[in-house]
């Protein structure tokens, strides 16, 4: 039985810490206050929401993700952090609270038939013709996705339709008071038709292997699964995300290091894993940053062989001087309020080379507060050496970091 957390919410530390937890790894997309964005993501701080949904299927939904969505799984959450982001979402105050009642065991014997006719006249405009959602370009959710259909019940499904969403386009729909007057024997089939059409929609095996990527598919899939964290055409935000377009990032990274990083997230960072991306939609991604336009391109030649021997007691003192104001004193990164990414986490670290990490150092990243700092064209004018002290220290700090949080 999974812990409540309504008992709580006179714990304003633990508020407080879901708050700063959910702004890290969850606010880009369901934006401030947890409100949603009508074709982007939904609301999960809205009052009906809160009231069908029970505090383990939120869980669920963090720790596994949602199948075929930008929702991915965040495993790298504790069970601790994943319960304070709870606790924040639950601790919002709502006018005029409802009480819903969902049996997770209930099962209902519609018709999918039936059902198919009644989706396309009263959900598919919202939800998309296969229940897809916003990757159709649509407003509402992906609800014909096995993701979805997976954690929600039958009963969870039909009371969404009785009760909707205030505040959002998800109007009632069963009823005299209904957008449609549906009954509860068309909610059963319409569910029918949902369960049906997610055994269809099932992703196909990735075969690991890719055509050329396409920049033109690459724009749409980087606008439905990147841009709420990397900005449009992935300009970064300080503090934030780092920018991913930018013209000595792209120089330095190489496109299987790109397709890495997508793969497999940075762990300790918002940046999760999304293996659910087909290898021909990542290959797409990388396609769209390529094509970019730069000013002045520049090539930077990394090998991801060398590995330096530097002081890494040296190192920290260099660090804390030159390193620590923008990446945070352990190089925990945005979670320490600072403007630069997490360099000092293992997921970073267990990403990049000795060598990326110097020719960064060497090359900065145009456009960012990020600066070249070796030679006489840095800001500090560091050797080589210096460097090599520095990479050894977040060595060190990477194994101290685990995931970060």
């Amino acid at each position: 039985m999974l812990p409540e957390v309504e008992e709580e919410f006179s714990d304003n530390a633990v508020v407080a810490k879901g708050k700063q937890l959910f702004d890290v790894n969850c606010l880009a997309c369901h934006q401030l206050g947890a409100i949603g964005k009508i074709g982007f993501a939904p609301s999960i701080g809205n009052r009906d929401f809160l009231a069908l949904a029970t505090d383990a299927f939120i869980r669920q939904t963090i720790i596994i993700g949602r199948q075929g969505t930008a929702m991915a799984p965040r495993p790298d959450l504790s069970e601790k952090q994943v319960t304070a982001i709870i606790t924040y979402l639950r601790s919002a105050r709502v006018s005029n609270p409802v009480k819903v009642s969902v049996d997770w065991d209930k099962k209902f014997n519609g018709d999918a038939t039936a059902g198919a006719e009644k989706f396309g006249k009263y959900c598919s405009a919202c939800h998309g013709s296969k229940g897809e959602g916003y990757v159709a370009g649509v407003p509402g959710t992906g609800i014909g996705l096995p993701g979805f259909l997976s954690a929600a019940s039958d009963d969870y499904i039909l009371q969404t339709l009785k009760l909707g969403r205030i505040g959002t386009p998800m109007r009632s729909f069963i009823g005299s008071r209904g957008l449609a007057n549906l009954t509860e024997g068309d909610g059963h089939d319409l569910i029918a038709y949902l369960r049906e059409q997610g055994r269809k929609n099932v992703p196909t095996r990735d075969r690991e292997v890719a055509m050329k990527g396409d920049p033109k598919r690459g724009k749409l899939h980087f606008d439905v699964n990147c841009i709420a964290c990397h900005q449009p055409d992935g300009v970064g935000k300080v503090g934030f995300a780092p920018s991913i377009r930018n013209r000595d990032f792209l120089a330095i990274a190489s496109d299987d290091f790109i397709r890495k990083t997508i793969r497999n997230g940075r762990l300790g960072t918002a940046m999760v894993p999304r293996p659910d991306l087909a290898f021909q939609k990542v290959s797409d991604i990388i396609a769209y940053l390529r094509a970019l336009p730069v000013t002045n391109p520049v090539e930077i030649v990394v090998d991801p062989t060398l590995s330096f021997n530097g002081n890494a007691e040296e190192g920290a003192v260099k660090y804390a001087n030159y390193c620590a104001a923008c990446h945070g004193s352990r190089g925990e990164g945005y979670l320490a309020g600072v403007p630069g990414p997490g360099i000092g986490l293992s997921g970073f670290l267990e990403s990049v080379s000795d060598d990326y990490i110097l020719q960064t150092l060497r090359q900065g990243r145009i456009g960012t507060p990020m600066k070249p700092f070796l030679g006489a064209k840095g800001i500090a004018n560091l050797t080589v050496e210096d460097a090599h002290d520095i990479i050894a220290q977040l060595r060190v700090m990477g194994k101290g970091n685990g995931s970060g949080q």
